[in-house]
């Protein structure tokens, strides 16, 4: 079989977005199959929420069948964002979501950094930002990004929010599609004289 699925992660305690990519081993195109996102529950204890969004995830790679599965590492630190309780739930999302691709592969899934993944997909000098990513991804895929608008009150017709998290999540899986078919720029070192 020459095509692999490749799905991608990016988790948050408010939204947890996947994104699945099929790339031709021989071709070496990269199509996007889907994008979705999932909402953790707010209410009920910490072990039901996870629990909650451990059956939606399950469920998600289960319905994919992925290949592959990279999952944006964990930020330890957010200046003026962060705080000890945010970093220890976005670990426990995380690696509990690490745990299910590890059970569904049978290996640990890919651990990327956003700097890495920034580095390796960025078309221009600058690093992306997190705004930038919807259209750097659609520019590499060359589709129109698909976003989603909000449909009620002050907000409506405006992007909603969670477009970013879609499309950091198909960076993930873009940059690991890149790295399994050597498309990755090398850094030269440059010689000392």
């Amino acid at each position: 079989m020459t095509k692999k699925l490749i799905m991608g992660f990016d988790i948050s305690t408010t939204t947890t977005a996947y994104s699945v990519l099929e790339l031709d081993d021989i071709t070496g195109d990269i199509k996007l199959v889907k994008c979705e996102y999932i909402k953790p529950i707010k209410k009920g204890n910490i072990i039901e929420r996870i629990a909650d969004t451990r059956d939606k995830i399950k469920a998600a790679i289960d319905a994919v069948k992925p290949d592959y599965i990279g999952i944006e590492d964990i930020l330890t630190f957010i200046p003026r964002k962060s705080t000890a309780q945010t970093v220890i739930i976005l670990g426990i999302y995380n690696r509990m979501i690490g745990l299910l691709a590890y059970d569904y592969l049978g290996k640990p899934p890919v651990l990327f950094s956003v700097m890495k993944i920034r580095h390796g997909l960025k078309i221009k000098k600058d690093l992306p930002s997190k705004e930038d990513m919807p259209a750097l991804v659609a520019q590499h895929l060359m589709i129109t990004f698909p976003y989603e608008y909000q449909t009620r009150g002050k907000s409506k017709g405006k992007i909603k929010v969670e477009n970013y998290d879609k499309a950091d999540s198909i960076a993930v899986a873009l940059y690991y599609a890149f790295q399994l078919s050597n498309r990755l720029k090398k850094k030269t070192k440059s010689k000392k004289t």
